[in-house]
Order: structure tokens, then sequence, then C-alpha cells
């Protein structure tokens, strides 16, 4: 019994986060409870390294950019720009979802164009090779037109019908206009009548 009470001291003693990083990842579950409690107290953590679509877009920008610090980091930022105009103003969850998938093969087709016109230009692929290539594009394309048409949708499905007061409220204008056209006609009418 005189080794269970170390034990069980150094289970109690919170570990430095590197440790235990270094731990979970390579499979210690004795360092789940404390690792639990250390995403629990910093929630920017595990919001970070568990947000796969932002794995899904270093990747895409990894495979891209190869090891060109330059072009991988102007590909972020128009990335980052397409995804801000994407979400707009306040998108909910469900929009910043699709708007994150649509990003993500943005990268994905646009990776495929340029690896097949790359090809096409150099000459260095087989038609073969060429014609995989082409394929792969095509089903990048087919998912990022998905992605586009999914937003659309959410966004159509989201949008508040107007209220009955909304739609009198633009119907009256329309009625005054109508009527106000009938009074002047009849008023000239009238005019013309006591001038005869």
């Amino acid at each position: 019994m005189p080794h269970s009470a170390p034990a069980a001291k150094a289970a109690l003693t919170p570990l430095p986060f590197a440790q235990l990083l270094e731990r979970a990842q390579a499979g210690d579950e004795t360092v789940l409870p404390e690792l639990r409690r250390q995403l629990a107290e910093s929630p920017e953590l595990w919001q970070r390294c568990g947000d796969l679509a932002q794995h899904a877009e270093v990747t895409w920008l990894q495979l891209i950019a190869g090891r060109d610090l330059f072009l991988q980091e102007s590909v972020r930022r128009k990335l980052d720009d397409l995804k801000h105009e994407l979400l707009g103003a306040s998108p909910t969850p469900l929009e910043r979802l699709l708007a994150e998938r649509l990003a993500v093969a943005w990268l994905e087709a646009y990776h495929a164009d340029v690896e097949l016109a790359a090809a096409v230009r150099d000459g260095t692929a087989a038609a073969g090779r060429q014609e995989a290539r082409r394929r792969r594009l095509d089903s990048a394309h087919r998912r990022f037109l998905q992605a586009v048409k999914q937003l659309a949708l959410v966004r159509k499905l989201l949008q508040r019908p107007p209220s009955p007061v909304e739609l009198a409220a633009r119907l009256a204008p329309r009625e005054q206009s109508a009527t106000g056209r009938r009074a002047g006609t009849s008023n000239r009418l009238a005019l013309a009548a006591t001038e005869n």
C-alpha cells in the first residue's frame, strides 16, 4: 500500500499543459480527467483544436502553396475575404457551417483547376492522367456548386416572411397613388366640363 499514496497524490497534481498534451496525444487515458478539466477551464483550446473546418483549410492551403508562405498567406487572406462576404453581418450557426463548407469546397475546386491547367500547359501528364484530373475537377466543382446551393437554400428558408402589417404598408402607397390618379383625372374632367 505505500505505493498507492504517492500515485494518488501524483494523480491529483496538475500536469504542466505541454506534458499533459504530449501524453494525451500518445493515447495515455490516465490523463483524461486532467485534460477534461483544463479544456473546461480554457474552452479556446478545444474550440481551436476541434475546428475541423480550420484543419481542412490549413491542409488545403499547405497542399496548394507547399513551402511558399507568400502564396499560402495570400490564399488564406482571399479565403478569409470570401468567408467574410458569405457570412454577412449576423450569420446563424447553420449559415456559418455552410459558409465554412463552401470555403473548403472553393479551395478544393480551384486547386483541381490549377492542377489540371498546369498539366495541360506543361504537357507533363499523359492523356489518362489528364482525364483523371478532369474528373477530379468535375467532382470538386459539383461539391462546390452543391455547397453554394445549400447556403442559398438555407438563406432563402431563413428569410422571415413579411407580417400582414408589413404587407399592408407595402400595398398602401400603391393604393393611394392609384386613388390619387383617379381623383386627379376626375378633377381634370370636371374642370374641363365647367370651362366649356
